[in-house]
């Protein structure tokens, strides 16, 4: 999202605000094959409302006070900069048909430079603000254990940072180029501190994801044994936190080891019972093992318990979890809620929304669908996906059926 706003201020700043469209910066920031463009631009989309909140937060906590202000309009992704007035708090808000961010001939060079200047300031700040619950510390660390962190160690902040930002790439898990800008950062964080355990448990986390949904890999291949190294040292420097035992936990059921992937996901649960990503992976663990129960029980407890602003995959998970228990229109409400609020979505979550509405009878929805899933997602072979990820195969052969009822034809390898 940083990457987002500099890449939108710079091209107005160079007199080309009315040509942004999602698909230039799904090109020119997300990159990708041409064939990917659609998928991306559908993250720019979902990342384009979760900029405009981390702005509008920013802008009436910590950055009250700020003299420049960035906004991203609703309908476009133009911004729009505005002065506040030194005298008082008030916007000095440009006069209808002009732009915000337009300012006459030679004051332009400076200008440029400045607002360059304050996105990044404004947004270093704004990164370290992650959409969590607004009643507890960001991460665990409240404002003043990062002020000691920084004062310890700026690249130990640094790595902190690069390593929470990192959490909210990890899903949908199915895009390789998502996942391996990922890793990509957990690997910046380990190189900004080695002995920070959130890089070695980021890293754990994806590079096992990899493994699980790459097809035919093997299971003992290299990405899985570098998770699994990853993992021990996060569990070896903070056994004491709910990141290090999830990861370990996700490893372990990408090895196929479910007696210890559940033990370290309900371990990690007791320890961080409010952490967000913890719970992502800790609702998949269980979803796969066919504790169905289980999942929508911890679903529920933490939306109880914790104020969202966005959707989180264990809500996701929650959605698939009622489709088992045959509740098909509590799947139907769950998956939606996670789209309305900007929740990861993809292949996955798609296949279990189409499932079941073919199991409610609503065929038209079901149909349509099912034409998304062969569209925008060709190559994913999700029926195979399911059945390789549940303890059970059955599970995974009773959703693929619904989807073939539904007329979605899987992709046969040549």
């Amino acid at each position: 999202m940083q990457d987002f706003l500099v890449y939108v201020v710079e091209e107005s700043l160079n007199g080309r605000a009315g040509e942004i469209r999602a698909k230039t910066i799904a090109m020119d920031v997300y990159g990708g094959t041409m064939s990917e463009m659609a998928r991306r631009e559908n993250v720019v989309r979902v990342d384009a409302g979760r900029l405009r909140r981390k702005l509008a937060e920013y802008y009436t906590g910590d950055g009250r006070d700020e003299g420049t202000v960035f906004d991203l309009p609703k309908g476009g992704y133009a911004p729009k900069i505005s002065i506040r007035s030194p005298e008082t708090t008030q916007l000095d808000t440009p006069a209808r048909g002009t732009n915000a961010h337009s300012w006459p001939g030679p004051f332009i060079g400076f200008a440029g430079v400045f607002i360059f200047l304050c996105v990044v300031a404004a947004f270093a700040l704004i990164s370290t603000k992650r959409e969590v619950p607004s009643s507890l510390p960001v991460d665990g660390l409240s404002r003043d254990g990062r002020s000691a962190i920084f004062d310890a160690s700026p690249m130990r902040l640094q790595a902190v940072n690069l390593a929470n930002s990192g959490r909210d790439l990890i899903f949908p898990a199915l895009e390789p180029a998502r996942l391996n800008a990922a890793l990509t950062i957990f690997k910046g964080a380990i190189d900004s501190d080695e002995n920070y355990f959130g890089g070695h448990a980021g890293a754990a986390q994806v590079a096992a994801t990899i493994a699980l949904v790459t097809p035919d890999a093997d299971p003992t291949g290299d990405m899985l044994r570098y998770a699994d190294t990853q993992a021990s040292r996060a569990i070896e420097l903070a056994p004491e936190t709910g990141w290090s035992q999830s990861a370990k936990a996700w490893v372990e059921f990408t090895k196929g080891n479910w007696p210890e992937a559940m033990e370290f996901s309900y371990r990690a649960r007791r320890l961080a019972p409010n952490d967000v990503h913890v719970l992502e992976f800790v609702s998949l663990i269980l979803l796969y093992s066919g504790e169905f129960e289980k999942v929508v029980e911890i679903s529920e407890d933490a939306l109880s318990k914790i104020d969202l602003d966005r959707g989180y995959v264990f809500q996701n998970a929650m959605g698939s979890a009622k489709f088992h228990l045959k509740d098909f229109e509590g799947a139907v409400s769950a998956f939606e809620q996670v789209t309305e609020k900007g929740g990861p979505v993809g292949p996955v979550s798609v296949a279990y929304l189409m499932a079941a509405h073919q199991m409610l009878g609503n065929e038209r929805e079901a149909q349509a669908l099912s034409d998304k899933l062969t569209q925008e997602w060709p190559d994913s072979q999700v029926d195979m996906l399911f059945q390789r990820l549940f303890a059970n195969p059955r599970y995974g052969e009773e959703l693929g059926e619904a989807m073939k009822d539904a007329n979605w034809s899987p992709k046969v390898n040549e």
